[in-house]
């Protein structure tokens, strides 16, 4: 409850500095500024009419008063004259300047607050929207996975921004020094998901909050619904936690689902960048898929490209690579080589592992 009470009034905090710095703060900066103006054309018809001053002269002269430059080239010598410039410059332009530049200053200072915590709103096209972070050491693997996007040719100069509430003080130094930037809030409304743009963004990742938590999958069947209210050109890719679950995800716009396998971010960016691939690159993972299985026979010399047709003829698997005469292991070698060793490596299916015996015939089975 206690939790949940700092929450609230974090973000209700946070609503009311974004409004006043972003709206009233602005407002009272060009008041100030139509007042200046008004009363420094003020002073410059005084001039024109008092001290009989051509426009330019009286402006030159307004201009050098109210900036307390003061030439001396030019002044007010009339008692007339004198005391407008007392009363409109002195008391009035002079202070209304200086507080002018003062909200300034605090206007930059309140942007570059409102962008470090996340309270800016970031105008982007063609990026990459990471909606959510991992509760467990989620700075950290944002900024391995930002890492493999940049390292990704297709992906190294897309922005990428994230929306979360995890990170309250901002964005730690490695993450933010990698080009990314944050949007503080929950994705729990239209408006939230609207401010980081995900109408014009390449890329949606929906992350799953716990990976280990299958109640994780409703909220991001809930932002998966939210998002189908927007007119989406990017591509969705969603993190699923229940097997059971992965079909209503692609029901509700998901262009790829993914189990969170948080030791491997290269997944999410195969998935991004070559899509199709990551589905390949997942069956390895679990117990039910495809998997890779070592036969220790001898492999007499012959053509690589020859004995890889023999094994996909006969149904036992697809060839990745070999162990040869001095122990080293070569994977995916060329097709014209000559190959020979005491071991092979074959991709197999789980409910049908090739027999050790038919492999070893198959591989021996030279033409």
């Amino acid at each position: 409850m206690l939790q949940i009470k700092t929450n609230f009034w974090r973000r209700r905090r946070q609503k009311i500095y974004s409004n006043f710095t972003v709206v009233d703060r602005k407002r009272k900066l060009l008041e100030l500024l139509g007042l200046l103006v008004v009363v420094g054309f003020a002073h410059v018809a005084g001039m024109m009419v008092l001290e009989k001053l051509s426009f330019v002269d009286a402006l030159w002269l307004t201009l050098a008063t109210i900036t307390t430059v003061g030439y001396g080239d030019l002044s007010a010598t009339t008692p007339g004259g004198r005391l407008v410039t007392i009363l409109l410059m002195f008391f009035f332009g002079i202070f209304l300047l200086a507080q002018i530049v003062g909200e300034w200053i605090d206007f930059r200072l309140d942007r570059r607050e409102r962008m470090r915590t996340g309270m800016w709103r970031w105008k982007m096209n063609n990026h990459i929207v990471i909606i959510n972070s991992p509760e467990k050491d989620g700075a950290r693997y944002l900024q391995i996975l930002v890492e493999q996007v940049r390292k990704s040719a297709s992906l190294t100069d897309l922005p990428v921004q994230i929306l979360s509430a995890n990170f309250p003080e901002g964005l730690p130094n490695e993450l933010a020094s990698l080009g990314v930037v944050l949007r503080q809030g929950q994705p729990e409304g239209r408006m939230t998901l609207d401010e980081v743009g995900v109408e014009s963004a390449d890329f949606i990742v929906v992350l799953a909050v716990d990976a280990a938590d299958f109640r994780a999958d409703s909220l991001t069947l809930d932002i998966l619904d939210q998002l189908k209210a927007f007119n989406l050109p990017g591509y969705v890719i969603a993190e699923c936690v229940q097997d059971e679950n992965r079909q209503r995800f692609y029901a509700h716009g998901a262009d790829t689902v993914l189990r969170p396998v948080r030791a491997y971010p290269e997944l999410l960016v195969r998935a991004m960048a070559e899509p199709g691939t990551e589905t390949i690159l997942e069956n390895l993972f679990q117990h039910q898929g495809v998997h890779t299985r070592r036969y220790d026979l001898d492999v007499p010399l012959q053509n690589w490209g020859a004995l890889a047709a023999r094994l996909l003829q006969q149904g036992l698997g697809t060839p990745l690579g070999y162990v040869d005469s001095e122990k080293n292991i070569i994977t995916n070698p060329d097709t014209n080589s000559a190959v020979s060793g005491s071991a092979i490596f074959v991709l197999v299916n789980h409910d049908n592992i090739p027999d050790a015996v038919d492999v070893a015939q198959c591989v021996a089975a030279l033409e």
